[in-house]
This record gives structure tokens, sequence and C-alpha cells, in this order.
């Protein structure tokens, strides 16, 4: 049950539930962080599963006061995207990042192998997220066999080349519904998927919202600083 100074933490490519409990209404402040923004925020540290050390997590005074007044923003704000509601945003999204994420002795980050083949691999992907390319070819593309594609890539990003398709896929996914209009039927084809449905369950899976619930309370895009992340009531 979530509580005032409770939150949950859900890394990326986690598998969660969204699951209603009890018959009241509740105002919850749902924030999204993508592994693209978190690399910003932590340079050199692989944005893959496990970011955040906890699922569930009590928050401390300078948290909650955070939320409180953010929370407070969205609701009263006319514009959703006033200056005020983008930096309590910012102050918030860095305060849980910093807080809640991972920890090394003096400050020190892993190493993570950077391969320029993989590099490629990725602007690849990127370039084909309508139509995605085969894995077997992006390999050969690169240079590679396709064995020592998926070691190599799994390396470098911590992730397999599926999974780091779908990440690709949710942040287009996420930053189309919160700041494009358009049908979700044109969202799904941009995302490379042959129908509409395939993509909803998709998100569902992914985000526990459907596409046209997580459109109706998307804040629009924040600033440059906080342009990977996104918040909704």
């Amino acid at each position: 049950m979530l509580a005032p100074r409770h939150a949950v933490l859900v890394n990326s490519h986690e598998l969660h539930a969204n699951l209603s409990v009890g018959q009241g209404k509740s105002t919850i402040l749902m924030l999204y962080f993508s592994p693209l923004w978190i690399e910003e925020q932590f340079p050199g540290l692989p944005s893959y599963v496990r970011f955040f050390r906890h699922s569930s997590v009590q928050l401390g005074t300078r948290a909650v006061e955070l939320a409180q007044r953010l929370a407070r923003h969205m609701l009263e704000a006319v514009e959703l995207n006033a200056p005020e509601v983008q930096a309590l945003f910012g102050e918030l999204a860095e305060h849980l990042c910093h807080q809640h994420g991972p920890t090394y002795p003096n400050r020190e980050r892993p190493a993570r192998s950077n391969d320029y083949r993989i590099r490629r691999a990725i602007s690849l992907m990127q370039e084909h997220l309508e139509e995605p390319l085969p894995t077997q070819e992006i390999a050969a593309r690169v240079g590679l066999s396709r064995s020592r594609f998926f070691e190599l890539f799994t390396a470098c990003t911590g992730l397999s080349p599926k999974h780091y398709v779908n990440m690709l896929r949710l942040h287009a996914a996420v930053e189309y519904l919160a700041d494009d209009a358009g049908p979700i039927a044109e969202l799904s084809q941009r995302c490379g998927f042959g129908a509409q449905s395939h993509f909803s369950k998709f998100f569902v899976d992914q985000q526990g919202f459907t596409p046209r619930d997580y459109r109706r309370a998307a804040v629009p895009a924040l600033p440059r600083q906080c342009e990977h992340a996104d918040a909704r009531l």
C-alpha cells in the first residue's frame, strides 16, 4: 500500500504490475526517467537494470516536500509546462536519482566497455526503429558474427539487443505521447509494430498504462536539462 512517504522505484525492463488497491481515489505522482537521461546524470554508468538499489523506499523530508510542491503546481498550473513546474520536476528528478541510485566508494563509476561496432549497431537500431533490422543483419553490418555480436553488445550496454530496442521504442513512445497529438496508430508504426494492438500491449507491459491513459496525464516536454524525463499525475 502506498503511503505519503513511500515510493516504488522500477528499473528499466523489470517486470512489474500496476494494481489498484481499495475503492477510494488517490493522487499518485509518477516520474519516468529515460535510461538516456540517467546516462547524462551519471556519466560512465551503464543505463541498465538495477539502477535503483531497492524497489520500495521511504522518502526523506526533502523528497516529500519537493513531490508535494510539484504535485500541487501540476494540479493548479494553467500550463503544465510552466517554468516553476519544470524547475521543481528537475530538482525532484535529480534528488531521487542521486539519493536512491547507485553509489560507489570515492564516487568512482564502473568502467563500461566502449566499442565502435556497438556504437554503430545502436545507430542502426535508432535509424530503423520503424522497420527494425534483424539482429543477424545488424551483426553483419558491423562486421561481427551473431554470437560475438550478442556477447559484445551485452558487455557494452548491459542489455541484450532485443531489450535495447525495446528501450528505444519506449523512449520514442513516451516522447510522442507527451508532445504529439497524432493518432496512436501512427505511433505504432513509428515504433515498428505492425498492429496497434501489439503496441498497446507492449506499452501496458512496460508502463502499466494504456497509451491513451498515458497521453491524458503526461506533462509536455520539459526543458533541455530534463528533456529525457517525464512526469505525470
